[in-house]
């Protein structure tokens, strides 16, 4: 059991498997009373006058409301999604999808003082499905009931069931994810297709603290064109670069890859459904 839970983190790509563990740890601690919830959360007056600044953090590893059920599949949804993103958009360049979390993070923050909202898991799991839907909006996905669409409508479709049934509150909570993934594309595509604006550059010190790809076998690697995967390996030709600094993934997904354009995906949303491929 716990060799094949080291094997299957193995395979789990480094940013995705720190939010992933961080949030089932929160999440279960706060749910056994291990962790006071209320430690947890962010109350921005507590977190500036009281200077308690873990909060706005630990906010982005703690689902908040649901049963405990609803709870695990927005996590899974948070995890499948966050690493289709590290793998597929980001693959080979660490430092960029970190910086893209913490851009990201930083709006989701931001955007909740004016809604009040106190834990981010939700609204960072519209971001990434919003910035995912962008990269393969062609790919088909199924959501509850067996609705079938591309992929660029389905934080449309996971902003709409929060309304319906988690209510306005909630609704307008996630919708900040969506606002911070909007922003950061509509910045990645301010100068044309492969050149994004100058605020998307990441910092030097980023680059220089996190090697460039992921390996499922060796760990990271500082060569961001060779990227290892646990079926085998695929050889990225060097990108261009915009002012000496290259940025990957900034292109969408299309139909000359068909296998791409083709794949389904498939998600059930709803208690007591299976979320799965």
């Amino acid at each position: 059991m716990a060799n094949d839970l080291s094997d299957f983190l193995r395979t789990v790509p480094p940013v995705t498997r720190v939010l992933l563990l961080g949030t089932l740890g929160t999440t279960f601690g706060a749910l056994l009373n291990i962790i006071p919830p209320l430690l947890i959360v962010n109350y921005w007056p507590l977190t500036l006058f009281k200077l308690q600044l873990w909060r706005p953090i630990t906010a982005f590893f703690v689902v908040m409301g649901g049963d405990p059920m609803s709870k695990l599949m927005e996590i899974y949804m948070l995890y499948t999604y966050g690493k289709d993103l590290e793998l597929e958009k980001f693959k080979g360049y660490t430092a960029d999808y970190v910086y893209y979390v913490l851009l990201i993070g930083s709006g989701i923050a931001g955007l909740n003082a004016l809604t009040g909202g106190v834990a981010y898991v939700a609204p960072l799991l519209v971001a990434f499905a919003y910035t995912w839907s962008q990269h393969t909006p062609d790919r088909i996905v199924s959501f509850y009931f067996g609705i079938m669409f591309k992929a660029k409508y389905l934080p449309v479709f996971i902003l709409s069931f929060k309304l319906l049934i988690e209510g306005q509150r909630s609704f307008l909570i996630s919708l900040t994810g969506f606002g911070a993934a909007y922003c950061y594309q509509s910045l990645e595509n301010a100068r044309g297709q492969g050149r994004p604006s100058p605020w998307l550059q990441t910092p030097q010190f980023l680059k220089n603290m996190i090697p460039g790809a992921w390996s499922a076998s060796t760990g990271l690697t500082t060569d961001p064109r060779n990227v290892h995967r646990s079926f085998g390996s695929a050889y990225y030709p060097g990108t261009s670069s915009v002012n000496g600094s290259a940025r990957p993934g900034t292109g969408r997904s299309s139909g000359a890859n068909p296998s791409a354009a083709t794949s389904n995906t498939t998600f059930r949303w709803g208690r007591g459904h299976r979320l799965g491929d």
